[in-house]
């Protein structure tokens, strides 16, 4: 299914077919401020293999899976950090910023990678701030990215053309060019840079 709606002032009524998909475990496809992403719900855990289906993850993997919150009180929830990680954090959030951290006892095994961590995102985006809203949990997310020797993909066509029946709902919020978060990850008491990408570098 495809749904179409305005990414910068989403109408709720328009979102209903996603939100029943993510309620009964399926994965849709929706436009981010970085791009399109892969998404579910957080307490799915068929959405969550899925996810890591589309994505290549597998359980031994480096790279941990993210999830969308919309509240900075869910970093103290889902992720262990300290004062002086949470004070950046607080600081440069909402924003376009994947911070990786040491995950709580309330994530799924599902989302952590071999090390035990999670990826947290706040973003500035109407869109993924109701999409969590609606669903009343967080979205565990993954950038759609081409692989080696593929163009990126921006064009909703595209993505309906490719994904068609590996995932449930594509919200079309039209053509949009995938710029990557810049990820922070913990590091005692700092963060450090590990990607730059849209988010500018945070002062220390």
């Amino acid at each position: 299914m495809r749904l179409r709606i305005d990414a910068e002032r989403p109408a709720p009524r328009k979102l209903e077919a996603a939100i029943d998909a993510l309620r009964r475990d399926h994965v849709i496809l929706y436009p981010t401020d970085t791009g399109y992403a892969f998404g579910c719900a957080l307490s799915s855990r068929k959405g969550i293999a899925g996810v890591r289906t589309l994505k290549g993850f597998d359980e031994r993997s480096k790279k941990p899976l993210s999830m969308i919150v919309n509240d900075l009180s869910d970093f103290g929830k889902y992720a262990i950090m300290g004062t002086s990680v949470f004070r950046t954090v607080r600081r440069i959030l909402p924003g376009a910023y994947t911070i990786i951290l040491e995950a709580s006892g309330e994530v799924p095994r599902d989302m952590r990678n071999r090390h035990g961590e999670i990826g947290l995102r706040m973003p500035d985006s109407a869109l993924c701030r109701m999409l969590v809203d609606l669903l009343g949990e967080p979205l565990v997310t993954g950038s759609v990215t081409a692989g080696e020797d593929e163009p990126e993909l921006e064009d909703p066509d595209d993505f309906e053309r490719i994904y068609r029946g590996r995932v449930e709902v594509l919200i079309d919020g039209g053509p949009l060019w995938p710029e990557p978060s810049t990820i922070l990850q913990a590091d005692g008491a700092e963060l450090e840079v590990t990607r730059v990408g849209k988010g500018s570098i945070p002062e220390n």
